[in-house]
C-alpha cells in the first residue's frame, strides 16, 4: 500500500471522531505543528487530540493523531501518526485501566503498524506507585534510509511480538523504578532474531540539595538482529531515536554534531565519556570520532550521578517555577562490561572489556508530570567527561572533553 492509500485510510479513521465532535460529550482539539529535517525541509501540518468531555485523558475513545507535509516534497511527502486507545470497562478500575491501543504511522522513512494491550495496577490514588504490563504485535519496516544518519538494515517486513513491564515505587532511601522489555521477530522472512533489555533506577534525596542517582542497565541482542537494534558505547539504539522529534531524522540537529561527537543521546549503556573517543585507523593516517556507530550486542553498565546544590536551582526552588524547571549540577561515573564491535566506515574493532568514565555535568530540564504522575518534558545537558579508563590512540586518561546531551538517562 503506498503513502496515498495510507492517507486515505487515515482520514476515514478520523471521520468517526469528527462526527463525535458535533456532540457535547466528545472533544476534538486541533493544534498546528511545524518541524524541520534535511529531507522534508520544513514539515508543516497539525495533530488532533480527542477524548470524552471531562475525562482528562482517562476515558474511552482516546485519539492522538497527526498529519504533515514535507515542503521539500521528498519521495513520500505526506507523513502521519495515528493512535487510538479504548479502555475495557470490565477489566478496568480507577488507576488500574486495561486498554487496547491501535497505532499506525509512516514518517521519516519508517513504517510501523500494530496493536497493543496495556494493563496498569495501582493502589487507590497513589499515582507514583504502580506496575504496568504491555503486550504488543507490530509490523514495521525501513522504507527510506535517506532520513537516517546511519542507514537501517534493509529487510522484509518485521513482525515484532513484544512484552514490556514497568514498575514505580519507593524504598526506605528513595524512588525505585524498573523496566523490562523483550521482543521477538516472528516473521521468518526477515530473520529469526530477538532482543531485550532491563533497567533499574534508584533516586535518593540526601538533603540540603544533595542527591544520589543510580542506574543499572543490561541488554542482549541476537547476532542476526538488524543493526538498528544494536547499541553503541554511549548512545541509545538507533531504532529508539525515532521516539523523539529531535533525533527522528537527520538535519534537525546538524549531522556534523553527531559525526564529531558533539551530541550524545542518553540511553543504552550510556558510557558517555566514549561519545567523543578518538582513534587512528590501522594505517595511522586518519582520525575518527565515535559517537553512535557500533553493534554492541550484550553487556551491563552502572551509571552514577552525585547531585550537588547550585545557586540558580536554589533560586528556582523559591518560586512556583521550581516545581517544573530544574537546573541540576552533578558529578557522574559510568562503568560497563560490553561486548561486540565498533566501526566507522570500513574499520572494525572488537570490543570485550570493562570501560569507565567520570566527569562533571549540568542539566536543564522542564518537567510537567502527566495525570498519572509520569515524567513529561525534556532535558538538555552539558557534560565534561574529564577521565576515561581506557582511551584509544594512546591519549591521556585525563583530558578536556565535552558535549551536549539530549535527554536524561536518569530522569527526575
Amino acid at each position: 500500500m503506498d503513502n496515498r492509500n495510507f492517507l486515505i485510510a487515515f482520514l476515514f479513521l478520523l471521520m468517526p471522531g469528527i462526527g463525535l465532535a458535533q456532540s457535547d460529550s466528545y472533544n476534538l482539539n486541533f493544534y498546528p505543528d511545524a518541524w524541520y529535517n534535511s529531507v522534508d525541509g520544513i514539515r508543516i501540518g497539525g495533530f488532533v487530540l480527542g477524548e470524552m468531555e471531562g475525562e482528562f485523558k482517562s476515558g474511552p475513545h482516546r485519539l492522538n493523531a497527526g498529519i504533515w507535509l514535507g515542503t521539500n516534497f521528498p519521495d513520500l511527502p505526506v507523513s502521519y501518526y495515528f493512535s487510538f486507545t479504548e479502555p475495557i470497562p470490565g477489566l478496568s478500575d480507577y488507576g488500574e485501566e486495561f486498554n487496547v491501543q491501535i497505532v499506525s504511522n509512516i514518517r521519516t522513512g519508517y513504517s510501523r503498524h500494530g496493536l497493543a494491550l496495556n494493563k496498569r495496577f495501582q493502589k487507590e490514588f497513589d499515582e507514583l506507585r504502580y506496575q504496568e504490563i504491555r503486550l504488543s504485535v507490530f509490523q514495521e519496516k525501513a522504507i527510506d534510509n535517506e532520513y537516517r544518519l546511519n542507514p537501517f538494515q534493509e529487510t522484509n517486513w518485521k513482525t515484532l511480538a513484544g512484552l514490556e513491564f514497568q514498575t514505580s515505587g519507593f524504598t526506605s532511601l528513595g524512588i525505585l523504578k524498573t523496566s523490562l522489555s523483550l521482543k521477538q521477530n516472528i516473521n521468518n522472512a526477515s530473520g529469526n532474531f530477538s532482543f531485550g533489555n532491563a533497567e533499574v533506577k534508584h533516586l535518593t534525596d540526601l538533603g540540603k540539595g544533595f542527591g544520589l542517582n543510580l542506574r543499572v542497565f543490561g541488554a542482549l541482542v541476537s547476532s542476526d538482529a538488524p543493526i538498528e537494534y544494536n547499541y553503541s558505547m554511549a548512545n541509545r539504539t538507533p531504532i529508539s531515536w525515532l521516539n523523539s522529534g529531535v533525533t527522528r531524522a537527520r538535519g534537525t540537529i546538524p549531522d556534523s554534531f553527531f559525526e564529531n561527537g558533539l551530541v550524545q543521546v542518553a540511553g543504552g549503556f550510556n558510557l558517555r565519556g566514549y561519545n567523543v573517543e578518538s582513534f587512528t585507523n590501522p594505517q595511522g593516517n586518519k582520525d575518527y570520532t565515535i559517537s553512535y556507530a557500533g553493534t554492541l550486542d550484550k553487556g551491563v553498565s552502572l551509571n552514577t550521578e552525585l547531585i550537588f546544590p547550585n545557586y540558580i536551582n536554589s533560586l528556582l526552588n523559591r518560586t512556583i517555577m521550581g516545581d517544573f524547571i530544574h537546573l541540576k549540577s552533578y558529578l557522574f561515573h559510568d562503568i560497563g562490561k560490553i561486548s561486540g564491535v565498533r566501526f566507522e566506515d570500513d574499520i572494525i574493532f572488537d570490543v570485550d572489556k570493562v570501560s569507565a568514565d567520570a566527569g562533571l555535568g549540568i542539566q536543564f530540564s522542564i518537567n510537567i508530570p502527566d495525570w498519572l504522575g509520569k515524567d513529561r518534558g525534556f532535558a538538555v545537558r552539558y557534560e565534561i567527561p574529564f577521565w576515561l579508563s581506557d582511551p584509544e590512540n594512546g591519549e591521556n586518561n585525563y583530558k578536556f572533553r565535552s558535549f551536549i546531551g539530549v535527554g536524561a538517562v536518569i530522569s527526575l
